[in-house]
C-alpha cells in the first residue's frame, strides 16, 4: 500500500513519492534526527517476508554502504520491522536531477556533454568494480544529472543483493526483481533487458564485464539518441541483444576514432574479448576533446585534409619513438584513503613533495589549534611538526627536505627530518605561499600585500606586485612557481580577476585564465612546459584548462576531473588538491556548499528554518526577529523567518559579506568589492533602493557591529598589523580602537543605554590564539580575558547580561556583570557539525535569548579525511 505525506518510518517522515518499480516503492522523506532530506526505498513484501534473502540483503548493504564516491549515491541504512512496525525500507541519499533517460529522450547528446556524463558513470563503476561490486543493472534509469553536471549512479549492486540466497550470479540476475513477472508486466523489462551484456540474457555467470557491456549501450544511447537494442516485448530484445551486430556506422560523423573504438570495445558479444576494466574506459574519455566545429561548408575539405595530415605525421612520430623505446609496464592508478582520528578535519590545503613521497596536511579539532602533520606514504602513521600550532597553507621545498607555513602571524619554515620552526619573516593575513627554484620564498602577508619575496634563509622582502584596487586588483594571493623557476602563477581578486602569470626576469604579469569566481587556480605539469591549470568550481569540482607556460596565452576551462573536493568559499578558495610531479594527487574531499538554515535551543535541539541544502555562509536575525539577513555565497537575501519565504536583496557585478542589521531594523549594512577593493555599503532592508557606499578608503574595510545612534564598528586589513578594530563615527570621521602586531577581529558592542558606558567584545591572536576579550567602550580600560581555551565569535545576549563565544567542539555561555565582570563559562551544547568562520557573522542570538539561528553543515560534506590517487 502506497504511503502517504506525514506518515512516519522510525525518524523518517514521509514527504512525497517519487516513483515506484519491481524493486519497490520510492519516496522522499525527512531524517527529523539529522534535518536532511532523503529517499526511501520501500522493499517488495517477497523480500520483506523472506528471512534469508532479507538477511543476505543486510549484508550486501553493509558492502554497498562502504562505497563513498561522489558519483554514486550513498546508502545511509536499512530500516527493519522493528523501527518502522510495518515495512523493511532501505534509506539512500536523496538525489535531484533529471533521469539519464530524459535528458537522452531529447535527443543525442553533444560530445561535449556526453562525454563528462559517461566518464563520471566510469568513475563510478570503477570504484565500485575496486570493491568487487558489480552494478548488473546499469540503464540510463539508475544514472540521474544534476542541474551542475555531476551525475549520480543509483541502484549499485541492489539486483544481486535482493537475489535469492544460494543461486548462481546467473540466476540472481535473472531472479532480480527487474526480472520477475510482475515486472515484466509492468513493462520494466524492456529498459533492463535492452541493457543486459549477452551472458548475462542467456543466464550465463556475470562479472564485471557486463558492466562495461552496459555501458557501451548507455553510452552509444548518449551519442544517437536511440536505443541499441529493443523489440516488441521481452524475447525480441534479448534476441537483438543476442544476435543483433553494433551498427557502429550509424554513430554521427563527427564521433572521433578514440570514441568508436571505446564503444566496440566495450560492446564485444565473447567478454574473453571485451574491454575488460571501465578504468581503461575512463582514461580514453579523460583524454577526449571534442574536435572544434569548422569555419564554414568552403573550408571543410582543407580542414579535414589537414587534419588528416596532421593524424598521419603523429601517428608516424609515434610509430617512430616506440620502435626506438623499450616497451614501459603500464601505469596503474591506485586510490586510497587516509583517514583522520575522530572529531578531527582537515581545515587548510595540503601539500605534497616533487617525488611524490611525502605529504603535509593540517587539521583542527572543535576550535583548538590547528596541528600540520607529515605522512610518508611509505609509513602507516602520521608525524606533528613540533611547535607549528596554528599552521595553515604548507608548502615544500623543492627537494623536500623543508615544509613552510603560516602559524602565529609569520612565515615559517622547518626541517622535514625534524626541528624547531624557523622564523623568517612577519605575515599576519597571509594568502598562499609558494618555494621557488632559485632558492626564494614567494609569499602574501595579507589581502593587499601583493606577492612578496624573500630568500629562504630569510631576509628582507622585496615587493613583487602591487594591487591598486582597481585594474590590478585587489588582492594578488596563491603564488605556485612554474617549472623552470621564472614565472609565477596567482590568482587576482578584483576588476578583471583570475589566474595570472608573473614574469620574474621582467615584471610583468598577465591574465591567461579569467574568472567569475573567487577560485584560485593549480598548475599540474604533464612535461617541462605543458600542462593544466585547475579550478574547483561551485559544486566542489575541479575543472581544468590547458596551459604552456612557455606560451603564456590565455586559455579557458575545457573538462571536468574530480568531483567533491573541498574547497574555502571565501578564503582559501583554490581546491584542497596537491600534485606531485610523479602524478600522486592528494585531495581533501567535501563540500562546503551544502548547508542547511536551522533554529538551535540553549539545549542543543535543532529545527530546520525552510528546506533543502543550499550554500548559506551567514545569517543574522533582525532587531524585531521577524527577519533575518543570510548570505548565499557573496550575495545577500532577506529571510522572512515567520512565513518561510526569501527576497534577493544583492545582485549584480561584485562579491557581498558580512551583513548586518542597523539599530533600527530598516537597513543593512554589508562590505562589497563591487568597487575594486572591500568597502562598506548600506541598502534599504526591503531592497527598495540600490545600495550606497558608506565608507571608502584605501585597504579593506568590513563592518562588524552598529549603534543606535549610526556609530559603526569595523575591521581594516592592514599589510604590517593585520587585522584592527576602528569606529566610523555619525559624522563619516575614522578612527583607531585598536592597533597592534596581532589580529582583532569579530568585534560586538554589548546592549545599553544610548549614548551610554558600553563593553566591547572582540577576538585576538596576541597569546598565540584567538581568545575572548572584553574592554569598555568608548575608553577602553578594564580590559579583561574571558575565554583561555581558545574562543572566537563573541556575542552578546539581547538583555547584556551572557556573552556567547565558540570554543572546542561547544557553545559557550559566560555571565555578564554590569562592572564588565565575567563569571565562570559554561558549555550549552555541542557545535561540531555547525558552520563557524571567525572572520563571518556565522550565528545570531534571537530576541528572547532562547535560541540561535545558525548554519549547519551537511555531515557527508565535511573534510575528515584525505584522498590519495598515485598515477592520476
Amino acid at each position: 500500500m502506497a504511503l502517504t505525506s506525514g506518515v512516519r518510518l522510525g525518524s523518517y517522515e514521509i514527504v512525497c513519492a517519487l516513483g515506484a518499480g519491481g524493486m519497490g516503492e520510492v519516496y522522499k522523506a525527512t531524517d527529523t534526527n539529522l534535518k536532511r532530506s532523503v529517499a526511501i526505498k520501500v522493499l517488495p513484501a517477497s523480500v520483506a517476508d523472506d528471512a534469508e534473502r532479507l538477511a543476505r540483503f543486510q549484508r550486501e548493504a553493509e558492502v554497498l554502504a562502504a562505497l563513498n564516491h561522489p558519483n554514486i549515491a550513498a546508502i545511509y541504512g536499512i530500516l527493519d520491522r522493528k523501527a518502522t512496525g510495518s515495512h523493511v525500507a532501505l534509506i539512500m541519499e536523496l538525489v535531484e536531477g533529471e533521469d539519464l533517460s530524459a535528458v537522452i529522450g531529447r535527443g543525442a547528446l553533444p560530445l561535449t556533454e556526453a562525454v563528462p556524463i559517461a566518464r563520471q558513470i566510469a568513475e563510478a563503476l570503477e570504484a565500485a568494480h575496486e570493491q568487487g561490486i558489480v552494478h548488473r543493472d546499469l540503464k540510463p534509469q539508475n544514472i540521474k544529472v544534476r542541474a551542475d553536471g555531476t551525475v549520480k549512479v543509483l541502484d549499485f549492486g541492489l539486483a544481486k543483493a535482493l537475489g535469492p540466497e544460494g543461486t548462481s550470479a546467473a540466476a540472481d540476475a535473472m531472479h532480480s526483481p527487474t526480472l520477475t513477472a510482475r515486472a515484466t508486466q509492468m513493462g520494466v523489462i524492456l529498459g533492463t533487458a535492452a541493457y543486459m551484456a549477452p551472458e548475462q540474457a542467456r543466464g550465463r555467470a556475470v562479472d564485471k564485464r557486463a558492466d562495461i557491456w552496459a555501458f557501451g549501450v548507455v553510452l552509444y544511447e548518449m551519442l544517437t539518441g536511440t536505443r541499441l537494442f529493443d523489440g516488441e516485448d521481452v524475447s525480441e530484445t534479448l534476441a537483438a541483444v543476442l544476435t543483433r551486430d553494433v551498427p557502429l556506422a550509424s554513430l554521427p560523423g563527427q564521433i572521433p576514432s578514440p570514441v568508436r573504438a571505446l564503444i566496440r570495445d566495450c560492446l564485444a558479444r565473447d567478454p574473453k574479448q571485451r574491454l575488460r576494466d571501465i578504468g581503461d574506459a575512463r582514461l580514453a574519455l579523460s583524454d577526449t576533446i571534442a574536435p572544434p566545429p569548422p569555419d564554414g561548408p568552403a573550408r571543410q575539405p582543407l580542414s579535414r585534409a589537414l587534419a588528416a595530415v596532421a593524424i598521419v605525421s603523429l601517428a608516424l612520430a609515434a610509430f617512430v619513438g616506440w620502435w626506438k623505446q623499450p616497451a614501459l609496464p603500464p601505469k596503474t592508478t591506485i586510490r586510497f584513503t587516509l583517514s583522520l582520528p575522530p572529531g578531527q578535519e582537515v581545515t587548510s590545503y595540503p601539500a605534497i613533495t616533487r617525488d611524490g613521497r611525502t605529504i603535509a596536511y593540517v587539521t583542527q579539532q572543535g576550535t583548538g589549534d590547528a596541528q600540520l602533520y607529515l605522512r610518508d606514504l611509505g609509513s602507516f602513521e602520521p608525524r606533528i611538526v613540533a611547535g607549528a600550532s596554528g599552521a595553515r597553507q604548507p608548502f615544500f621545498s623543492p627537494d623536500g627536505k623543508w615544509i613552510a607555513f603560516f602559524a602565529q602571524g609569520q612565515l615559517q619554515k622547518a626541517e622535514v627530518a625534524g626541528g624547531a620552526p624557523v622564523h623568517l619573516a612577519e605575515a599576519p593575513y597571509p594568502f598562499g605561499g609558494t618555494w621557488n627554484e632559485d632558492g626564494t620564498i614567494i609569499y602574501t602577508t595579507s589581502l593587499g600585500s601583493g606577492l612578496l619575496r624573500i630568500p629562504a634563509g630569510g631576509g628582507k622582502a622585496e615587493a613583487l606586485t602591487r594591487p591598486d584596487g582597481a585594474a590590478q586588483g585587489y588582492a594578488h594571493v596563491f603564488p605556485q612557481g612554474l617549472p623552470g623557476g621564472k614565472r609565477v602563477l596567482f590568482t587576482v581578486w578584483g576588476q578583471g580577476q583570475g589566474a595570472a602569470v608573473l614574469s620574474l626576469d621582467t615584471g610583468r604579469s598577465d591574465l591567461v585564465l579569467p574568472n567569475a569566481g573567487f577560485g584560485a587556480a593549480v598548475f599540474q605539469a604533464n612535461d617541462a612546459s605543458r600542462g593544466r591549470l585547475l579550478v574547483v568550481d561551485g559544486s566542489s569540482g575541479v575543472r581544468a584548462a590547458p596551459f604552456d607556460t612557455a606560451r603564456q596565452a590565455p586559455t579557458s576551462i575545457e573538462t571536468s576531473l574530480l568531483d567533491n573536493v573541498n574547497f574555502d568559499v571565501e578564503t582559501e578558495s583554490r581546491p584542497w588538491l596537491a600534485i606531485s610531479e610523479t602524478g600522486t594527487a592528494v585531495y581533501a574531499p567535501g563540500n562546503p556548499t551544502k548547508t542547511s538554515l536551522v533554529w538551535v535551543d540553549r539545549q542543543g535541539r535543532v529545527e530546520a528554518v525552510g528546506a533543502g541544502l543550499d550554500e548559506y555562509r551567514e545569517a543574522v536575525i533582525s532587531p524585531d526577529g521577524i527577519h533575518a539577513v543570510v548570505r548565499h555565497d557573496l550575495d545577500l537575501w532577506i529571510h522572512d523567518l515567520q512565513r518561510g519565504t526569501r527576497s534577493r536583496l544583492t545582485s549584480g557585478s561584485g562579491s557581498n559579506i558580512m551583513p548586518l542589521w542597523r539599530a533600527d531594523g530598516t537597513r543593512i549594512v554589508f562590505a562589497s568589492n563591487r568597487g575594486g577593493d572591500w568597502d562598506i555599503y548600506t541598502q534599504p532592508a526591503d531592497g527598495s533602493r540600490p545600495a550606497e557606499a558608506l565608507l571608502k578608503r584605501p585597504r579593506d574595510q568590513f563592518p562588524l557591529a552598529t549603534l543606535a545612534d549610526g556609530t559603526l564598528l569595523y575591521t581594516e586589513i592592514a599589510p604590517d598589523t593585520g587585522r584592527d578594530l576602528w569606529i566610523l563615527s555619525p559624522d563619516g570621521k575614522s578612527s583607531p580602537l585598536r592597533i597592534t602586531p596581532y589580529n582583532e577581529m569579530g568585534g560586538q558592542f554589548s546592549p545599553g543605554p544610548a549614548g551610554g558606558p558600553r563593553w566591547l567584545a572582540y577576538v585576538s591572536d596576541e597569546s598565540g590564539q584567538n581568545e575572548i576579550y572584553v574592554q569598555s567602550y568608548p575608553g577602553g580600560g578594564q580590559r579583561v580575558a574571558i575565554s583561555s581555551g581558545g574562543g572566537i565569535l563573541p556575542t552578546w545576549s539581547p538583555d547584556g547580561r551572557e556573552l556567547f563565544y565558540v570554543s572546542g567542539d561547544a557553545l559557550m555561555a559566560v555571565p555578564m556583570q554590569a562592572d564588565g565582570s565575567a563569571g565562570a563559562p559554561r558549555r550549552l551544547f555541542d557545535r561540531s557539525t555547525m558552520l563557524f568562520n571567525h572572520r563571518f557573522h556565522s550565528y545570531s542570538v534571537s530576541p528572547d535569548g532562547k535560541r540561535f539561528l545558525m548554519i549547519q553543515r551537511d555531515p557527508t560534506s565535511i573534510p575528515r579525511q584525505l584522498n590519495v590517487i598515485v598515477n592520476w
